[in-house]
C-alpha cells in the first residue's frame, strides 16, 4: 500500500531571531508530550505521520478552549495550522481574534508545501502542549469557510488541483510547525511591493470580500510556539524507537522542548550541524552528486531523493518500489562543514502492508520542483533522538538555525 504524500516546505529565515535567548534553565515545566504515529484521525489512511496533541484557547481565555488530537509535528514547517472543521467541534474560529492589519482588514495567508498549499486567515491564540505555553501567538485556520477557496490568488497555486483545506486532504487535524525559524516567512514577507499573493494578503471584513497581495511584519506572521514558550523556548527534540523489521502497525515516542535546559533534554553524544540561515537547509551528497537544497524534515513521510536507477511504483510515481529492499547511504553536511555518514534502506511502497502506519524504508523521487534536495523524511528519525534549535538560540556555543543527532 502506498500512502499519500505529505511534505513541509520548510519556511524562510532571515536573521528574525528568537530574541536571543538560549533557553533559560526550567526546573518545574513539564516540556514533554507524547507522539504517535498511526493510521491518522479517521478516514485518513496515513503512513509515517508523527502526530501529537495540542490545546487551542482563545486568547486569555481557560474556558474557550479545545483539545486537539492527531496534530502533525513537523520540523520542516513553521507555525501552527489548524483545520477550521477540526476547531468547529468545539472552539469556533470566529472565537480567536482576527489578526489585522492598520486599516482593519483580515490577514488571510496562503502557505505552501511540497505537495500543496492551504488557505486561511491569521488568528491569534493561546497554545497549551504539555506543560508549555504560547500566549498571544499567531496561528492560521484553514479552510475557514469565511474566506472561501475563490479568493485564493493564483500566485498562491503551486500545484494545480492540491489544494489542501479538508481532513481527507490535509492528513491530520492540525500541523505543529517547529522548525529552526521563528517566523514562517521572516523579513522577505515584510518588504512592501514584491508580495504576489503566495503568502500574506489582506482581505476586506465586509461583503463583498475581496483580497489583495500584502507585506507583513514578523511580529504579525505565523510564528513557531517554541519561540513563546517562557522556558525551553530555543529548540525541541523528538525521540522515536527503532523499529525491527521494515515496519510495524504503530510507534510512540516523545516530543521534549528545550535543549539542555532539563535533564531529560541534554545533548549527550549528539553532533550539531549548523544550516544554512535563510533557508534551513544543508548538503547532502547521494551517489556522487551534491545536493544543496537538502532538509531534515519530520513533516515528510519518506526519504525523497533524485535516483533514476530506482523504479517509481506502478500505481504512483510519488514512490519507488524496487523489486527487492535496497541499502543505500548519504553523507550530511552542515554549513560548518561536520558531516556524517547515513545509512538507510529503500522498500518497496506497494508491499506495505495495509495494517501498517510504519514504514522504514518509505521512499521517492524528489521530483523536478526540486532537483537539489534530499528530502530527509521520518524514516531518519526512528531510532534516532532528533534536535531542532532556533535560529538565533545558542545550543553548547552553537548558533542555530542547526539540527543535531
Amino acid at each position: 500500500m502506498a500512502a499519500c504524500v505529505i511534505t513541509a516546505l520548510v519556511g524562510c529565515g532571515g536573521g528574525s531571531g528568537s530574541s536571543g535567548t538560549s533557553g533559560a534553565t526550567a526546573t518545574s515545566t513539564v516540556n514533554h508530550v507524547p507522539v504517535v504515529v498511526d493510521g491518522g484521525p479517521p478516514q485518513v489512511d496515513a503512513v509515517n505521520i508523527l502526530y501529537t496533541t495540542v490545546t487551542v484557547c482563545a486568547p486569555g481565555s481557560t474556558t474557550a478552549c479545545q483539545t486537539i488530537d492527531h496534530v502533525q509535528v513537523d520540523t520542516g514547517s513553521t507555525g501552527f495550522r489548524v483545520l477550521a472543521s477540526a476547531l468547529a467541534n468545539g472552539l469556533a474560529p470566529s472565537r480567536l481574534r482576527q489578526a489585522t492589519d492598520a486599516n482593519g482588514n483580515s490577514i488571510v495567508e496562503c502557505v505552501q508545501f511540497a505537495d500543496g498549499y492551504s488557505w486561511g486567515p491569521v488568528k491569534v491564540a493561546d497554545l497549551a502542549i504539555a506543560g508549555e505555553t504560547a500566549r498571544n501567538v499567531a496561528i492560521q485556520v484553514i479552510g475557514d469557510p469565511a474566506y472561501p477557496s475563490s479568493l485564493i490568488p493564483g500566485a498562491c497555486v503551486n500545484i494545480p488541483n492540491a489544494e489542501e483545506d479538508t481532513l481527507l486532504q490535509f492528513g491530520a487535524n492540525a500541523i505543529l510547525g517547529i522548525g529552526n525559524f521563528v517566523q514562517d516567512c521572516g523579513p522577505y514577507c515584510a518588504q512592501p511591493g514584491v508580495q504576489d499573493g503566495s503568502a500574506y494578503n489582506d482581505c476586506t471584513s465586509v461583503a463583498p470580500v475581496t483580497c489583495q497581495p500584502a507585506a507583513v511584519e514578523p511580529s504579525a506572521q505565523v510564528s513557531n510556539p517554541i519561540a513563546s514558550f517562557a522556558s525551553d523556548n530555543n529548540g525541541a527534540l523528538i525521540q522515536l524507537p527503532s523499529i525491527s523489521g521494515s515496519g510495524a502497525t504503530t510507534t510512540s515516542g516523545t516530543l521534549t522542548f528545550g535543549i539542555g535546559t532539563q535533564s531529560n533534554n541534554k545533548l549527550g553524544a549528539a553532533t550539531i550541524y549548523t544550516l544554512d540561515p535563510n533557508d534551513g537547509t544543508l548538503l547532502t551528497t547521494y551517489a556522487g552528486v551534491q545536493l544543496s537544497q537538502s532538509y531534515v524534515d519530520s513533516g515528510s513521510n519518506a526519504y525523497f531523493f533524485p535516483d533514476a536507477g530506482i523504479p517509481a511504483c506502478p500505481d504512483t510515481s510519488y514512490f519507488y518500489c524496487p523489486s527487492s529492499t535496497l541499502s543505500r547511504s548519504g553523507q550530511l553536511q552542515g554549513i560548518s562543514g561536520k558531516v556524517k555518514n547515513v545509512s538507510f534502506v529503500v522498500s518497496n511502497a506497494d508491499s506495505l502492508p495495509a495494517t501498517d502506519a510504519v514504514d522504514t524504508g518509505l521512499a521517492g523521487p524528489s521530483g523536478s520542483t526540486l532537483p537539489q534536495s534530499f528530502t530527509w523524511g521520518l524514516p531518519f528519525f526512528y531510532g534516532r533522538n532528533v534536535f531542532v534549535v532556533l535560529e538565533g538560540a545558542t545550543v553548547s556555543g552553537v548558533q542555530g538555525p542547526a539540527v543535531a543527532f
